[in-house]
């Protein structure tokens, strides 16, 4: 991510992001030191929040969500994209 926001001449991403996995994989990218304090810098959200069960908040079902999970997809109103779509649409800031 940090490669296509210096590509774009920016330092932040433009959509709000949060990056759901699991506790062990997010604290085993705490380990990676100047890749996590870059993405964290940029404006991404770290979160062991088990996505589906964020969407079932009515508040969030409400937002525009985007996925590249097609589980999410198929049981909540999030729209799903490819990594690559993705990464351009929080970079630039619209589909």
């Amino acid at each position: 991510m940090t490669t296509t926001l210096k590509k774009h001449g920016q330092h932040r991403i433009k959509v709000e992001t949060m990056l759901c996995a699991a506790p062990n994989v997010l604290e085993y990218f705490k380990e990676f030191k100047d890749e996590y304090d870059n993405l964290i810098s940029a404006g991404l959200k770290l979160t062991s929040i088990c996505p589906l069960m964020y969407m079932n908040n009515p508040l969030s079902a409400k937002k525009p969500i985007i996925t590249n999970s097609n589980k999410l997809r198929t049981y909540s109103t999030a729209r799903f994209f490819q990594d690559a779509e993705i990464l351009d649409i929080i970079v630039r800031g619209h589909l």
